[in-house]
């Protein structure tokens, strides 16, 4: 198994990080492939996502820190580390990282919803109504749609 080339890891990461009982077989197949290509973007975001759903948040935090500064411009690592940074209570940084992703990609639906959900628990009504209507514009059929249509209500 250590002559697997970074691809063959990555693919065999992907193959395991859609159950939660194979997540750990996942993580270690992601980072051995970044053991063979330590810049690659997409091997540093499954890994984050993987670890997030482990709960393992600060190692998260690290993979998806290092997938924006591999790739400033990547809309799915400044979600993701917005979505990290906000489980480990720092909403000012969240709100940076989520911002961005919605500059980078301004369609990016679940940022609208994950910024509007950080506004709203910091008591900033009107931003949180802003991005919760931009959600609801871009995924009107969404079950979350629904929800954000409630929260507007209120």
């Amino acid at each position: 198994m250590a002559s697997r080339s970074a691809e063959e890891w990555f693919e065999l990461g992907m193959a395991s990080d859609s159950a939660p009982e194979s997540l750990e077989q996942a993580a270690l197949a992601y980072r051995k492939a970044l053991d063979a290509a330590p810049e690659w973007v997409e091997a540093h975001i499954n890994l984050g996502t993987t670890l997030y759903q482990l709960g393992r948040m600060e190692e998260a935090r690290e993979e998806f820190t290092l997938a924006v500064e591999f790739e400033p411009g990547n809309a799915l690592a400044e979600f993701n580390l917005g979505c990290v940074l906000e489980q480990l209570g720092n909403a000012k940084e969240a709100i940076e990282h989520l911002v961005r992703a919605i500059e980078i990609a301004p369609t990016l639906a679940d940022a609208h919803l994950n910024l509007a959900l950080v506004y709203e628990k910091g008591g900033q009504v009107q931003s949180a109504i802003r991005h919760l209507s931009r959600y609801g514009g871009y995924e009107p059929n969404e079950p979350w749609a629904e929800f954000a249509r409630a929260l507007i209500a209120r």
